[in-house]
């Protein structure tokens, strides 16, 4: 099986700035100001078309489509990621597509038929099944204030989809995606105010429940962690794949390809210089 997973695409999107208010004005002059020149749309153009011309069975996004979950924002989105958004696709959302209470639903109404299917009556739990493969989709994120982008997956709906995926799917490996990290590169530690707050609580979780891998994105730099004895399962973070690479910014995508017990990794990034897709070693602890 070969899967490309991408994530914190963050793509952008004009905006009227008198016709938004607190949160999602600081959060927009950011983008428009910092940011944006950062994610060039010719960055996730070519993406798009290495994708297509890639051979895969499943596209997993790990969240951040957008900047502040406007609707105009999600709208443009959908239309940019057309050429990719096909039955082989799978999208979770990111903090970024919850920035505010008022546009909580618009990731759903937008990209609803790229989620999977609910497993549980109440709360995000999303799964797709491919061959031996189960891909599920948990919701890490909530509106938050102003310089906090934390995180936190719910325990109860973590423990009840993993039970009923090993009853009705005994068989089946558990591909987790969500959005924020449960583990960091040394180099790039986050902060409380950044981080998933009950990381400890879902590894351990994780541990006992066993699953395959973990993908997420949420810090804007590659890296993959192989499985030890702290943490059983390899976790591998993929944003930002639109982000222009530099040296404190190791950004990109990957490529894995799972055989029997065997995975096997590529990372890709677009060089601005050659203004194309390319191959880079991988970032792996």
């Amino acid at each position: 099986m070969k899967i490309i997973h991408i994530s914190d695409l963050h793509l952008p999107t004009k905006l009227r700035v008198f016709s938004l208010l607190g949160k999602s004005l600081i959060g927009y002059l950011n983008f428009h100001f910092r940011r944006r020149k950062l994610h060039p749309i010719d960055v996730i153009k070519e993406i798009m078309i290495h994708i297509n011309n890639s051979n895969y069975d499943i596209l997993v996004i790990s969240g951040d489509i957008t900047n502040i979950s406007h609707e105009k924002e999600f709208s443009e989105a959908k239309k940019i990621l057309s050429p990719i958004l096909n039955k082989k696709t799978f999208i979770i959302p990111g903090n970024h597509d919850r920035y505010s209470e008022k546009n909580i639903h618009l990731f759903e109404k937008y990209f609803g038929e790229f989620l999977g299917e609910d497993i549980l009556d109440n709360g995000y739990s999303k799964i797709k099944i491919l061959e031996d493969k189960i891909f599920l989709g948990l919701d890490s994120n909530s509106p938050t204030p102003i310089a906090n982008a934390s995180g936190k997956i719910d325990l109860e709906i973590l423990n009840k989809s993993l039970d009923i995926l090993k009853k009705n799917h005994s068989s089946k490996k558990i591909i987790l995606v969500c959005h924020h990290p449960i583990w960091n590169d040394p180099r790039h530690e986050e902060s409380i105010y950044h981080k998933m707050t009950n990381r400890d609580e879902v590894v351990q979780v994780l541990k006992e429940k066993k699953i395959h891998l973990y993908l997420h994105g949420h810090a804007h730099t590659n890296w993959v962690k192989l499985e030890d004895e702290k943490i059983p399962f390899t976790i591998i973070n993929s944003a930002s794949s639109t982000r222009l690479w530099d040296k404190t910014h190791e950004t990109g995508f990957h490529l894995i390809e799972l055989e029997n017990e065997n995975i096997k990794l590529k990372r890709f990034a677009y060089q601005k210089r050659e203004k194309k897709i390319t191959e880079l070693p991988l970032i792996q602890f």
